[in-house]
């Protein structure tokens, strides 16, 4: 296999058992920037007046949190909340106070990580339909896996126009893949719940003891920690 920087984690977490290779590609990304966000970024002006304007979500500040470098987060919230603070105003007046509501009901729905792990995970989602075209035993890599979190597998549809030539073959291959695995995770989760009725208690697990786990990072994607 021609392994390159493009796509050498695509095959690392391909070849792992996971119920989504794309959401641990994701995790690592979300890492990396959190720990970049918490050391390099706090000291580039570029990246500071990006804090300013986007700041962090609710996910991505617990994440940085969680970490021991809390005065660079702290430095991250100041700015920000400096940034915020010049956009508050005074006032009896209620057109003026709509206009700031605006601003403040959705200033935390906007975050520097979320946007620059979607610009990369964008990369990732046509790399791998690159990959397919260009290295045929990717196939079987692909066919390796358990499929994909719903939101993934919509997006690696989306961009399957990059597998090239082979792009009817990739979505034939990739949308028989999911609905297969889609199944299997169905009997799993039917026979889940079956297990919680008396009559079924002694019958063994047959491997369905995480199907609820496993469903709903079907439906939801991993979220990382």
């Amino acid at each position: 296999m021609n392994y390159h920087i493009g796509n050498m984690l695509i095959y690392q977490e391909f070849e792992k058992a996971c119920e989504c290779p794309l959401c641990r590609i994701r995790g690592i990304l979300e890492k990396r920037l959190a720990e970049q966000y918490l050391n390099e970024s706090v000291m580039e002006d570029f990246q500071r007046r990006l804090v300013n304007e986007r700041g962090f979500c609710a996910h991505h500040t617990q994440m940085m949190y969680a970490r021991q470098n809390k005065l660079s987060l702290a430095l991250q919230h100041t700015t920000r909340l400096t940034a915020l603070k010049a956009k508050m105003e005074i006032t009896a007046d209620l057109k003026i106070a709509q206009k700031m509501a605006d601003t403040f009901l959705h200033c935390d729905e906007t975050c520097v990580i979320c946007d620059a792990v979607e610009v990369n995970m964008i990369r990732y989602y046509k790399t791998v339909a690159e990959t397919y075209c260009a290295e045929p035993r990717f196939k079987e890599v692909l066919l390796g896996t358990k499929g994909f979190c719903l939101p993934h597998f919509g997006a690696l549809l989306k961009y399957a126009s990059f597998a090239y030539s082979k792009k009817k073959d990739y979505l034939y291959t990739l949308t028989k893949l999911q609905k297969e695995q889609t199944e299997i995770l169905l009997n799993d989760l039917q026979w889940f719940a079956a297990k919680h009725d008396y009559r079924n208690q002694d019958k063994p697990w047959n491997g369905a003891e995480k199907a609820l786990e496993r469903s709903i990072v079907r439906l939801h994607g991993e979220e990382t920690k």
